[in-house]
């Protein structure tokens, strides 16, 4: 299975197990370095300011599976600014897509990328 249908098969079941508030406005797709890898997470917040990234840190909304873990085989030896790359692809490919027009994600605000110590991405 390849990274985008691993993405997409977390975010469906997520999408599935989860009861998102309707006030959730704004998601991010955070993303940090671990000792395997790296690992993608998801949290939503009702709030959302378009100059400070900090509303990301204020969490009203968390999946009970948070984390997305990077399979190692596909980001084997990229630095961080690919795997940003890698991230920012996977999001932008998802919100394109079909799984998307069903998701309850198609009802946000904004939806960024972005690791934690970095500026986010506005994706939508």
């Amino acid at each position: 299975m390849n990274l985008n249908n691993q993405f997409e098969e977390w975010v469906k079941n997520i999408n599935s197990n989860e009861k998102i508030e309707n006030n959730i406005k704004a998601f991010n797709f955070g993303l940090f370095e671990t000792e395997n890898g790296y690992t993608m997470y998801l949290i939503g917040a009702k709030e959302y300011k378009e100059n400070d990234d900090d509303w990301a840190t204020v969490v009203d909304f968390e999946p009970t599976d948070k984390y997305f873990e990077m399979d190692k085989s596909i980001i084997k030896d990229k630095d961080w600014k690919e795997v940003l790359k890698l991230s920012t692809d996977l999001v932008s490919d998802y919100v394109k897509s079909k799984g998307f027009e069903n998701s309850f994600l198609k009802n946000a605000e904004v939806i960024t990328v972005g690791f934690d110590d970095g500026d986010l991405i506005r994706i939508k």
